[in-house]
């Protein structure tokens, strides 16, 4: 506080009431007899004044401005601040000078404070048009079309969509102007729906003609209507089911809605075409948006109250390619297009019915986009709702086909390992599986950053982020809508909807709160995941298929160029003349980017999974070499395991030698046990141990079948300290 002390003329000596002299430095310390000693008092000379606050010479008593912040005391106590407390603008949020107790509109939008309150606002927090989510001026409480599309509110609340996001035609799927919930003809191919196995599209219209059967055995009912599936060795198959309603039109980049019901009976004796993809392993850009169906298998021979292990898969291939039925021609060296994921024989010889299904993938899969999460509160991971989706599926059905809902195993390579990875620690999946294997990942999510900037890209390359007449940016909703008019191939054709290099997506799983709440090693190390026993492991030399023809002299010069400065220390650790290379430059290079990219982060996820879990971890080494000339390299590499867990040795595509006929028969037994129990095992077969932190057992699956401890420790220690 600032004192102004006024001084007493010097011709007055005492106040004439207490007889002390009021002289500078006499005995009287309170000169005008107010109460406050004069040291304290701005005014020792003025009984009447006594402070004054913002020291300006005027005393507070007769001060209308106490404070000096240019508001009227009067003015502030109107607005419920404190006369001499100094403020710049007390209570008036828009700095209109108008007092918030008294302006009609605090927050200086144009909008009444009333209004705003009615339009269910708060009165004092800006809004260009509060609860007015059109901007046509008109409050959404009484606006019959909230988001101005020209359908009324009531209209797309009957269709199943939120009023407030905005779309052409919410659910009509024809564009004939009749909500899809009550036209008859949703497709407009001239088959009524109820008649319709596809309503929504056109181009797989009628129910196919039923072949006359009397094996009622391959008859199911499920929540959708009676399929007829057919014998295929030992098995029984259904083939291209529906799980959830093809995503098309206004779906695309919306969580999965439920499958339409059939009348009559589905004929499920053809495998469903693979989603849209810029490569399907048979080297052309293909694939349908209505590609959402899976596959089930069961014994032809289970009894009728048998309840059997259920195995689930999820397809590799980075999240940006494949499919249920990618051919065996991706893996090997030939033209078989025979389905590498055909499960009639794993479900005949290993008693277990056995599912596999398609998934959104790529930018149809995992397009984040600010648009997206105002039309459900989150974007992205597409592919993994249609997942979980099919699980559920399977929770609701799988009885039906003879499985057990309580024993299903989740199992996937690759991109479909990370997935099933990423699904153990989704609390949107707890509860649908309860057994998990994982092969040749690693597991983790992309970076928020780098899904913004692969947006970004392909918004401008696919002219959806601006106008191109004003060159003003879209708005989020405009560039969501523009990017639902383009062509499927189109988009998943477009340059930068290209993989950035290791079969790493442009477009992959993020964070998006929903599905995914967080970085996969840092929900392992926490704990905070879906407990369950796991398998998890990688092939001996994932890459081998990847580098063939690098000679012993070229080696140095594909690691300087890859690793830098880190290329020296890379090099002291695997020398072209260590023992497993024996000078072979192919070998030492897919080594080195086998460990860096696939067994070593997964060596380091099972030491997490391991240390924050009481459920068993088993942990394996793929070792079984192909004898098939038709093999891509040299080396266990990757997706060669699921040659032998699918049977195909027992199969036409190969000649098997006794050798893989064992690898095969074990990988049977061992799987198949895991998902009947939780525990891989078998007759005569090497006892698997729990891989935990002290002992870090492992499984060497070969023709000699070896319980080893502290896979590639020395390799795995280098990367992790690098």
């Amino acid at each position: 506080m600032v004192l102004s002390i006024a001084l007493a003329p010097a011709s007055i000596w005492n106040d004439g009431s207490d007889e002390q002299s009021d002289q500078q430095g006499s005995p009287d310390i309170d000169d005008d007899g107010d109460g406050v000693v004069d040291s304290e008092d701005a005014f020792p000379l003025n009984s009447t004044e006594q402070y004054d606050t913002d020291g300006d010479g005027v005393g507070d008593n007769t001060d209308t401005d106490d404070d000096g912040d240019g508001w009227s005391d009067v003015d502030e106590i109107a607005c419920g601040t404190q006369a001499n407390i100094s403020s710049s603008s007390p209570s008036d949020i828009d700095m209109d000078g108008e007092c918030d107790a008294l302006d009609p509109d605090d927050d200086g939008d144009g909008w009444f404070d009333v209004d705003e309150i009615a339009c269910g606002t708060q009165a004092n927090i800006s809004s260009s048009s509060p609860s007015d989510i059109d901007m046509d001026g008109e409050c959404d409480a009484l606006d019959p079309d909230d988001d101005g599309d020209g359908w009324f509110d009531v209209d797309e609340i009957a269709c199943g969509s939120d009023p407030l996001n905005s779309s052409d035609i919410p659910l009509d799927s024809d564009a004939d102007d009749i909500c899809d919930l009550v036209d008859n003809d949703d497709d407009g191919d001239g088959v009524n729906d109820d008649d319709d196995a596809f309503p929504l599209d056109s181009n797989r219209s009628a129910v196919a003609p039923v072949p006359e059967t009397s094996n009622a055995s391959l008859y199911a009912t499920i929540d959708t209507g009676i399929m007829l599936g057919t014998e295929e060795e030992g098995s029984i198959a259904y083939k291209g089911v529906p799980y959830v309603a093809p995503p098309i039109g206004e779906l695309r980049w919306r969580p999965p809605v439920a499958a339409a019901a059939w009348t009559g009976v589905f004929n499920a004796d053809s495998y469903p075409p693979f989603c849209p993809q810029p490569d399907n392993n048979l080297g052309e850009v293909g694939g349908v948006e209505d590609c959402l169906y899976l596959n089930v298998w069961t014994p032809a021979d289970r009894g009728v109250n048998e309840s059997l292990p259920v195995m689930v898969f999820l397809h590799g291939g980075g999240n940006f390619l494949g499919s249920s039925t990618s051919p065996l021609n991706g893996t090997l060296e030939n033209t078989n297009s025979t389905p590498t994921y055909e499960g009639q024989r794993l479900s005949a010889h290993g008693r277990v019915v056995v599912v596999t299904l398609n998934y959104r993938l790529g930018v149809l899969g995992f397009l984040t986009h600010p648009g997206l999460i105002d039309e459900e509160g989150y974007s992205g991971n597409y592919g993994l709702m249609d997942q979980i989706e099919a699980l559920k599926w399977v929770q609701r059905n799988i009885a039906a086909v003879g499985g057990d809902s309580e024993r299903v195993m989740l199992f996937g390579q690759s991109g479909g390992g990370r997935d099933v990875c990423l699904l153990v620690t989704s609390p949107k999946a707890a509860g649908l599986f309860s057994r998990a294997a994982m092969h040749s990942i690693p597991c983790g999510n992309q970076p928020y950053s780098q899904a913004v900037t692969t947006r970004n890209a392909l918004l401008a390359e696919m002219s959806c982020q601006t106008d191109g007449a004003t060159s003003t940016e879209l708005t989020a909703a405009e560039q969501v809508a523009c990017m639902r008019g383009k062509d499927a191939i189109g988009l998943v054709s477009a340059v930068s909807a290209q993989p950035l290099g290791l079969a790493s997506g442009a477009f992959r799983p993020t964070i998006d709160g929903n599905i995914i709440t967080g970085i996969a090693r840092s929900l392992f190390a926490s704990g905070d995941y879906n407990h369950m026993p796991m398998i998890i492991g990688t092939n001996g030399l994932e890459y081998a298929h990847r580098w063939t023809d690098i000679t012993a002299a070229q080696y140095p010069g594909y690691i300087n160029a890859t690793f830098g400065s880190d290329a020296a220390a890379v090099l002291a650790q695997y020398p072209i003349n260590r023992s497993d290379f024996a000078g072979d430059g192919s070998k030492a290079y897919s080594t080195v980017m086998s460990d860096k990219n696939a067994v070593c982060p997964t060596r380091s996820l099972a030491a997490s999974i391991a240390a924050s879990q009481a459920d068993d971890l088993f942990y394996y080494r793929f070792h079984q070499v192909l004898s098939t000339t038709d093999r891509k390299g040299d080396g266990a590499y990757h997706t060669t395991e699921l040659l032998y867990l699918f049977q195909h040795m027992s199969g036409d595509a190969f000649s098997a030698t006794d050798d893989e006929r064992f690898t095969e028969a074990a990988m049977l037994e061992y799987w198949t046990s895991f998902a009947a129990t939780g525990v891989p095992s078998g007759d005569g077969l090497a006892t698997w141990l729990n891989h935990d932190a002290t002992d870090e057992y492992y499984l060497s699956i070969n023709s000699t079948l070896e319980l080893l401890q502290r896979a590639k420790e020395s390799d795995c220690e280098f990367w992790n300290g690098l």
